[in-house]
């Protein structure tokens, strides 16, 4: 569960600038220094433009505009977040985004799905922490 909880939010608002794909498409950009999981699809570090062409649809688009990937998403909130952020769930060296947070573009509050490749590091996680017995000092 540590692992888990111990996502990536080291990479708040150091990194987040809101930037505008076109004039009517706004999105976030993030730089993000470690490779990561996004809808099933391994995405190398580096800066990426992240927007919601429709209703549950986010966009991964890298800099250079060479990688891109899509998955499905469902909205959190009416709300801007009061903070810009991508959070990642992080197992070993494994990182999964779970949130695309925005503190200026409201409908990009999204929560992205586990995959079943998480969902797999999840089990295997578990059954290695799993065997170990927990001491509980008592009087």
């Amino acid at each position: 569960m540590k692992r888990t909880i111990a996502s990536a939010l080291f990479i708040l608002s150091s990194i987040f600038t809101v930037g505008t794909a076109s004039a009517q498409d706004r999105g976030l950009s993030a730089n993000v220094p470690f490779e990561f999981t996004v809808g099933g699809k391994l995405l190398p570090a580096g800066t990426y433009t992240i927007t919601s062409p429709s209703s549950g649809v986010v966009l991964f688009q890298s800099e250079d505009k060479h990688i891109t990937a899509m998955t499905t998403s469902t909205f959190e909130g009416k709300d801007p977040a009061k903070r810009s952020a991508l959070i990642f769930d992080r197992y070993g060296n494994q990182y999964f985004l779970r949130d695309v947070l925005s503190s200026t573009v409201a409908n990009m509050n999204l929560h992205i799905p586990t995959s079943k490749l998480e969902k797999q590091v999840q089990r295997q996680e578990a059954s290695l922490a799993g065997g170990d017995p927990i001491l509980v000092a008592a009087r």
